[in-house]
């Protein structure tokens, strides 16, 4: 080749990586993982032990009825289907006629009833409502 083309600054590596250290660190890393590990088991194996003599014991009733209720509030079991249910009360209250207190007399009008309702007539004036 020409010599007046060939860079000397540029070339490959001489030396090959030193295995003996890579290997040292593999070995170091190796030490300390399983080391972190052994740590570890050995906290959350004294932390249990710590948590079950401090946690009060279950009472016998408790132990021997393990279906017993929690406390209120509770969640529903079946969220979407209690959901249709008060959806559909609430619109038989909207949509139906029904008693409100029979002793007044006092009844409930579906909405698009009362809504025609009072497009007819319109609403009573203070005045009115006064005079009953």
């Amino acid at each position: 080749m020409d010599e007046s083309k060939q860079n000397g600054a540029v070339g490959h590596e001489t030396r090959d990586a030193n295995v003996r250290s890579i290997s040292k660190f593999v070995v170091g890393l190796t030490i300390g993982v399983l080391a972190t590990m052994l740590l570890m088991w050995f906290l959350f194996s004294r932390l249990a032990v710590r948590e079950a003599r401090l946690s009060p014991r279950p009472e016998a009733m408790a132990a021997a009825n393990p279906q017993k209720q929690p406390p209120e509030p509770r969640l529903l079991p079946e969220p979407v289907l209690a959901l249709d249910e008060f959806r559909a009360g609430e619109e038989k209250i909207l949509n139906d006629y029904g008693w409100i207190n029979p002793e007044k007399g006092v009844v409930r009008i579906p909405v698009e009833r009362a809504l025609e309702l009072v497009a007819k007539e319109g609403l009573p004036s203070r005045k009115e409502a006064q005079g009953r």
